[in-house]
């Protein structure tokens, strides 16, 4: 059954205005944000007007530098930040799939779509968290870097480039594994990746984890997950990366429960899983398949995908943490997906 354009045009438009409602009513005070960690948004309120003096990153710093100027206020910014997940932050996902409303409508409906119904996203944009204004950021970014290989002119490359290595050290200050990944993405920026080489890729790249484990180089992040052991309720995998042997299959397990959210501690685990998880599945299935379809700048988004997700998928080991973390690693399949979808028709047209 095909779907038609007004059709998708006629959910967006409604899921906009839903999604509007329901944020007016949390403003009213109808809904809270204790749930998923709530106390996130309290802590940066309060540094932000001085009742705290430790910064955990940036964030909460802007936040106060705006308040020492009387520019800060807690609704205003959370309303910024439902602003950047309501309309930039989908428009600057489409545009870094190059797709046109003119050209590409129904692609670019389903995609904004995608993003409309992302609810973690939106969860995080119901207050002053730092999330969404880091993927503003990462997004930022990765334009940048797009920008820089696509453009000729060497001042207008190095300008480019300029611009992202400024957002990439905001991404170091606000998550640091964040712009790290994101910064030596650039080092295999070259790598050619194939059909043929995925799986020689896959089975290197657990050598080599399995080999840095073992020789200890993990180990502050293996230390950091352990920390988890604590957090009852079920929410935790409780997976112990303390034996050198079973870190693969352990990682393995992590890799399904945290990223592709096959672990259902509840209700909204399920949920979560058919609204985010599935059609990322599918997008990252299809993304494999034609990645001979890939150019220098799905390279460079791949390489982030597998830097950044292996960083907490390693450390992590909060199921409700993990929400939050895997959202850049969605949004780089949304846009791998889309990018060579339209890359694959247009190569088709040109034959």
């Amino acid at each position: 059954m095909r779907i038609s354009n007004h059709f998708l045009f006629f959910l967006c438009v409604s899921i906009f205005f839903i999604k509007i409602v329901f944020y007016y009513l949390f403003s009213q005070g109808f809904f809270s944000t204790t749930f998923g960690g709530g106390s996130d948004a309290d802590y940066y309120n309060d540094y932000a007007k001085g009742f705290y003096d430790n910064a955990v990153n940036v964030w909460p710093i802007l936040l106060r530098f705006l308040n020492d100027f009387n520019f800060y206020s807690r609704s205003y910014v959370s309303l910024f930040l439902f602003f950047l997940n309501l309309v930039i932050i989908p428009l600057l996902v489409i545009k870094l799939c190059d797709l046109k409303f003119k050209n590409n409508q129904k692609e670019f409906l389903i995609l904004y779509l995608l993003i409309l119904l992302y609810p973690t996203l939106y969860f995080y944009s119901l207050d002053v968290f730092r999330d969404v204004f880091m993927v503003f950021v990462f997004l930022l970014g990765i334009y940048f870097v797009k920008k820089s290989i696509n453009k000729s002119s060497l001042s207008i490359l190095n300008l480019y480039f300029v611009l992202a290595c400024l957002m990439g050290v905001l991404m170091m200050n606000l998550r640091p594994y964040l712009g790290y990944a994101f910064f030596l993405s650039f080092l295999f920026i070259n790598f050619r990746f194939t059909t043929q080489r995925i799986f020689l890729i896959l089975l290197l790249y657990f050598s080599i984890l399995f080999i840095m484990n073992y020789l200890g180089m993990l180990s502050t992040l293996t230390d950091y997950r352990s920390g988890f052991e604590d957090i009852s309720g079920g929410s935790t995998l409780g997976l112990d990366f303390s034996n050198p042997i079973s870190f693969i299959p352990n990682l393995i397990l992590s890799i399904l429960g945290q990223f592709f959210g096959l672990y259902f501690t509840n209700s909204l685990a399920v949920v979560l899983f058919f609204i985010e998880t599935l059609p990322v599945a599918l997008m990252l299935f299809y993304a494999v398949k034609n990645i001979n379809y890939s150019d220098m700048f799905v390279r460079f988004l791949i390489v982030f995908f597998v830097l950044y997700g292996s960083v907490w998928l390693i450390g992590n080991d909060n199921l409700g943490t993990a929400v939050r973390l895997r959202i850049y690693n969605y949004l780089v399949i949304y846009i791998c997906f889309f990018y060579i979808l339209r890359t694959k028709y247009l190569s088709s047209k040109s034959f």
